[in-house]
């Protein structure tokens, strides 16, 4: 069945690339407008558009933002699926947790797209004694609502915690990871990986928050650790109703590039070799051939701005690559400069393995909601900038 979701039209040149490489040789690609520049060794120019054409103002830009969703769509994470044509929500009764200072609410969305129905349980979590409208963290969870401890740092701070249960709009697991949640909702139309469906998710509780008077819907931050974190970074580029995006040591395929390896970082054949699902599934073509990637992740924290980002990152967490996401970050900055939104990316190293670090969520949020003053380790540099990177800089 033909994806109703991708872009039409028939690029010859990508045809012929698959043809060479004998990927589906019998099936034409139809990317369409997100045709493959030459091969690049240094990250590609972000303000290049697809016709050779170069961003020159700011206005120009939101077409070229509209080439790099696609990009990202066509190649790695496959097609964001549309909103259901209905959602209703069923808020359960308030509990309080005295102990502890919150009030927790399992809503459950039912989610309806022709005729059939997805359930989608979110967890939130106020704190008790907070005036609202409140600020919202939203972040995927297995379905249990997250321990005090590990919400505190949001919490004691004012913050709500809106907790997404991902398992049930994409499960993470190899042998079924097709089988349930947005793939039965909506059928073969889909040709998105887990790391777009739990975008998706976030963004269906972010259509619910909404609708609730007690949260303020202009500071909504999607946050994630690992694997969570690549889908928050997905979330956050595909969806400007987020006012600020925190990935946690996403690593490969999330803050990271893949043509900038250090040390025994994750590599492309590493993560699609594991983890195929998370993807579209011609994306490993480009194992051994990074070069002849159109994108990088520098493209998509691009796609963030001019809406705040901040990276965090563990000099100790080697297999995440955080050198490389230092790099991301120099080359996204380009584009945050061209926006006149230089001060709202931030990276903040720390000398930790791979745990999170909510604390310097907290403190980015509160300078970029609240104006209040910010360390000065955010923005430091924990690597020597790498020379190959990029030549580009934005147009003057």
């Amino acid at each position: 069945m033909k994806n109703r979701f991708a872009l039409r039209g028939t690029c010859l040149a990508i045809a012929v690339f698959l043809t060479c490489c004998a990927v589906t040789a019998a099936e034409p690609d139809d990317r369409g407008s997100a045709a493959a520049p030459p091969a690049t060794k240094e990250l590609p120019n972000p303000f290049v558009c697809a016709d050779g054409s170069v961003v020159r103002t700011p206005a120009e830009w939101q077409r070229r933002r509209g080439e790099l969703k696609s990009l990202f769509e066509d190649y790695e994470y496959g097609h964001l699926p549309p909103k259901p044509e209905k959602m209703t929500i069923t808020r359960g009764d308030a509990q309080e947790d005295a102990a502890n200072g919150v009030t927790r609410e399992a809503w459950k969305l039912n989610l309806k797209h022709d005729g059939k129905t997805l359930v989608v349980d979110v967890n939130l979590t106020l704190p008790k004694q907070a005036d609202g409208p409140l600020p919202v963290v939203v972040q995927g969870a297995f379905g249990r609502p997250g321990q005090p401890d590990r919400l505190s740092a949001f919490i004691d701070h004012g913050y709500a915690v809106a907790e997404v249960n991902f398992m049930q709009v994409a499960s993470d697991n190899r042998e079924q990871a097709r089988a349930s949640g947005i793939y039965e909702l909506f059928g073969d139309d889909l040709d998105c990986g887990a790391l777009m469906a739990w975008a998706w998710g976030m963004h269906r509780a972010i259509d619910a928050l909404e609708q609730d008077d007690r949260i303020d819907a202009g500071k909504i931050v999607v946050t994630g650790h690992s694997r969570y974190g690549k889908a928050a970074l997905v979330a956050g580029a595909f969806d400007e109703r987020i006012a600020l995006t925190v990935p946690s040591h996403s690593g490969c395929a999330g803050s990271a590039p893949f043509r900038f390896i250090y040390g025994n970082s994750e590599k492309l054949h590493n993560i699609v070799g594991a983890f195929p699902y998370w993807f579209r599934s011609d994306f490993n073509r480009f194992v051994g051939k990074v070069d002849e990637l159109p994108l990088d992740q520098h493209l998509l924290k691009a796609l963030v701005a001019p809406r705040a980002l901040l990276a965090t990152e563990g000099t100790e967490d080697a297999w995440t690559n955080p050198e490389g996401s230092q790099l991301t970050n120099l080359a996204a900055a380009e584009v945050y400069k061209f926006l006149g939104a230089g001060d709202r990316l931030s990276i903040r190293f720390r000398p930790v393995g791979h745990i999170p670090s909510n604390e310097d969520l907290v403190e980015f949020a509160d300078h970029v909601f609240f104006g209040k003053p910010l360390s000065a380790e955010f923005g430091q540099l924990a690597y020597p900038q790498e020379p190959n990177g990029f030549r580009w800089t934005a147009p003057q």
